[in-house]
């Protein structure tokens, strides 16, 4: 794992082991950190992600604990704190390079599957 911490960085590497979950975590980051401004409930988002509402609820419910997302009133908005704002922006800019992007995948596909060395 060292290896992909010298390529992504230490707050990139905490931030995925504290937050992603999974492919669909980073897929909803992603969309939020993007289209920063959107609210929309569970339903509009699964259509606008291409997912299905029974698997985005628990990935929007860890992120809301986490405080990256608020849910009110059934409509979800992206509402990080000035400082994991900053980390989610290097995420996603990691996402952008070739290189770092596989050190992510890899990253994320070890935390779902521990044991597959």
């Amino acid at each position: 794992m060292n290896e992909l911490e010298d390529v992504l960085g230490l707050p990139i590497t905490r931030f995925v082991d504290q937050h992603v979950r999974s492919l669909l975590t980073w897929d909803l980051l992603v969309f939020f950190h993007r289209t920063p401004d959107a609210v929309l409930d569970v339903e509009g988002l699964a259509s606008r992600l291409g997912r299905r509402v029974e698997e985005l609820q628990p990935e929007i419910d860890a992120l809301c604990r986490d405080r990256i997302l608020e849910s009110s009133g059934g409509l979800v908005r992206y509402h990080p704190d000035p400082e994991i704002r900053e980390t989610i922006e290097s995420f996603v800019a990691a996402c952008q390079e070739r290189g770092r992007r596989l050190a992510l995948i890899a990253l994320v596909l070890h935390k779902i599957n521990p044991h597959d060395e």
